[in-house]
């Protein structure tokens, strides 16, 4: 989940609660408030990681269309992309690492994470000529000139920032090489000219089956049990003006993470299909299990807290932004 923070900055700039207000048309005028739909397309940025797969499966097998929505997929190259988007009204819903709604929301823009989307998946990878096995391995590595891959204010170089903490090490250890995106860093690792990487799935499963990667820890080790990954966010504003649409547009995605979770290699077929990843079938279907989808992040949502904490660390946050995350809506339908 890939963004580089001067593209982030630059994308978020200005943004307040009140700017890029978009007057939304509504259909169903005469219908209870609750019910309040909007009209026309929905455009859904995304980015390409396995904790998508709820998106892609309600596209995939029309479950979108059950729920009589019009729905665009469009992908966006970083999450600065995404809630550029979302917070200036250009795309209605957005799937994203959580860390940078945050950001959108400490900078004034009016967003609220509604749902979760994936958890796990986030995972901290060493080439096999290293001899590393574990993140405490890492610490003969200290001031040797190894390069560590990252992007970020995202919830893959927090994955890192964490484990990295948790085993007494600190950037300065290393060489910090920072990318704009997670194809990029990839392709880095692919011809080693990087020693270390945390990436997301299917790319993390493809570094470690078919590059030699090791793989040292991952998200659930930084943020406990169904760490979270990846949320559905929306504009406050649009939140309230049509509660209908956002509700069929969740049931949508709850249908998604049921069928993904009931059936994995089916799933893995249907994705495969539709070509969203972009990786061979074996690989798919080997990372779908681990990252599984997680629309129902309400008991699970704490796992934000403590990436959230090390973001003010780190000065990418000045205090934790408060009543981020509204899940008045997710809670009628789990």
């Amino acid at each position: 989940m890939a963004i580089d923070r001067r593209l982030f900055l630059k994308g978020t700039a200005g943004l307040t609660t009140a700017s890029a207000l978009v007057g939304f048309p509504m259909i169903n005028r005469g219908a209870r408030a609750e019910e309040a739909e909007f009209a026309g397309t929905i455009k859904a940025g995304h980015l390409v990681g396995i904790c998508m797969s709820p998106l892609f499966m309600a596209d995939a097998a029309g479950f979108f269309k059950e729920e009589g929505l019009k729905v665009d997929l469009t992908w966006m190259p970083n999450p600065g992309d995404s809630v550029a988007a979302l917070s200036s009204g250009a795309a209605q819903f957005i799937h994203n690492p959580f860390t940078t709604t945050y950001v959108a929301v400490s900078k004034g823009s009016p967003l609220k994470i509604i749902s979760g989307s994936g958890a796990g998946g986030l995972v901290v990878i060493a080439q096999k000529e290293t001899g590393l096995k574990s993140m405490a391995d890492l610490k003969s590595k200290v001031g040797k000139g190894f390069k560590v891959g990252s992007q970020r204010t995202n919830t893959l170089e927090l994955t890192f920032y964490r484990n990295l903490t948790n085993a007494g090490m600190k950037y300065a250890d290393f060489e910090m090489v920072y990318f704009s995106d997670h194809f990029s860093m990839a392709a880095a690792f692919e011809t080693k000219a990087v020693d270390l990487v945390t990436h997301v799935e299917p790319y993390s499963t493809k570094l470690v089956d078919l590059f030699g990667g090791v793989a040292l820890a991952d998200n659930t080790d930084a943020w406990g049990k169904d760490a979270p990954d990846c949320v559905v966010s929306v504009r406050e504003d649009f939140l309230k003006s049509y509660p209908g649409t956002v509700k069929k547009y969740l049931r949508a995605i709850l249908k998604a993470d049921r069928l993904i979770k009931s059936d994995m290699l089916e799933a893995a077929k249907i994705l495969d299909k539709n070509r969203y990843y972009k990786v061979d079938f074996e690989t798919l279907k080997a990372a779908l299990p681990r990252q599984k989808p997680q629309v129902d992040l309400i008991e699970s949502a704490k796992g934000m807290d403590v990436a959230i904490g090390d973001m003010v660390t780190l000065g990418y946050l000045k205090e934790s932004p408060k009543s981020v995350t509204d899940f008045t809506i997710l809670k009628t339908l789990v």
